[in-house]
């Protein structure tokens, strides 16, 4: 990986836009033409995806040598957009290209990039979860039911007693299954109206959820536990235990061969590929470096070569899997990163902290070759 110079400005100045948004960043979510960043006050920062002074128009590379340097932005960053949805934490997903879903209680509202809000559903009873569907749409979780809205909010179907509480929700790539966490058990159910028998598993309480893109496999983070994974085809459980802090960060690479997770003081990159019939854990690739600080948050950059990481100390990294060298993208301070994740282009990367810090790093192609 290329570094870039400057006279004394960070990386993270260098290329990123940040914001102090007054309350901890709980989750955030892409969109094609904005960044949506929750809040624990349950407001909404949204901040536009283009950059108006983009760091490819600053860089300069030299013609004796290649050396790259970039100039400092001339400007600061542009105010973001905020939303008050909620008096209380709300989960949020997209949902379509160009909009979120976020819940308010019992409320489902759709927001738009510029922070125009209108309502889609009342359940009459709290949102457990939302979760953003590949194929377009959102699935939510209410009461003991899952319901499917499509692109334009409409209800696609609903399946009743489809679990208890939910803790975790996640749905296939392909849209054709959804897996629930509820009542210390994982429930695989296809996606429709009339769903085929149920596949359930007792693993104990789930707090995330992450499909590998084939569909093979399901990574869930339990409490207390570590990692499972549960192959479908042939209900094959794999436990991966001895964390010292929790799972609350899974990511699969694009060819559902590596499982990278949170909870350790370096990077846990699991070969996923080496799993034979015989061996009780996948091998671990070794990647980034070990420190005395917890990793909070972790994603595979969309090639999945790369992976991001934020630390319980504030600093966010970018490794090879597999290799020790390191980028840094955020030194320490300002709050854990409790929030991170790579746009579906990988050529920018948002987080947030518990500190109530907002941020969008915006990479030139150049930099990672």
């Amino acid at each position: 990986m290329d570094t870039m110079e400057a006279d004394t400005a960070t990386l993270y100045d260098l290329l990123g836009r940040h914001w102090t948004v007054g309350a901890p960043v709980t989750s955030l979510a892409f969109a094609e033409d904005g960044v949506a960043f929750a809040l624990a006050d349950g407001a909404l920062a949204i901040a536009p995806l283009t950059d108006i002074e983009p760091p490819q128009d600053r860089c300069r590379v030299a013609l004796d040598g290649g050396r790259a340097t970039i100039s400092p932005r001339r400007k600061p960053a542009p105010p973001l957009t905020k939303v008050v949805i909620s008096d209380a934490p709300l989960h949020l997903a997209l949902i379509g290209t160009s909009g979120f879903v976020a819940s308010d209680h019992s409320r489902l509202l759709r927001v738009s990039a510029s922070g125009v809000t209108h309502l889609i559903a009342d359940h009459g009873s709290p949102i457990d979860l939302v979760a953003p569907v590949q194929a377009g749409g959102i699935l939510a979780a209410s009461g003991g039911s899952v319901i499917f809205y499509n692109p334009n909010g409409d209800v696609g179907w609903l399946q009743e007693r489809a679990g208890g509480h939910a803790s975790a929700l996640a749905v296939s790539r392909d849209s054709r299954r959804f897996a629930v966490g509820a009542d210390n058990c994982l429930l695989v159910r296809a996606f429709g109206a009339r769903p085929g028998p149920a596949a359930s598993f007792e693993l104990g309480p789930i707090s995330h959820l992450a499909w590998s893109p084939d569909g093979s496999w399901l990574a869930a983070s339990v409490v207390g536990t570590g990692v499972v994974l549960v192959r479908l085809a042939d209900a094959r459980i794999v436990r991966m235990s001895s964390y010292p802090g929790s799972t609350a960060s899974l990511s699969w690479s694009a060819d559902s061969r590596v499982l990278v997770t949170s909870g350790a003081y370096r990077m846990i990159a699991w070969d996923i590929a080496s799993l034979s019939d015989d061996s009780e854990r996948p091998a671990s690739l070794a990647t980034g470096r070990a420190r005395p600080v917890l990793v909070k948050a972790v994603d595979i950059h969309p090639e999945g070569q790369l992976i991001a990481a934020g630390y319980a100390d504030g600093m966010v990294v970018v490794a090879k899997i597999g290799e020790s060298d390191e980028l840094l993208v955020k030194p320490p301070g300002r709050g854990a990163i409790h929030a991170l994740r790579w746009s579906a282009d990988g050529q920018h990367l948002a987080f947030g902290t518990d500190n109530g810090e907002a941020a969008i790093v915006t990479f030139p192609s150049h930099i990672f070759k």
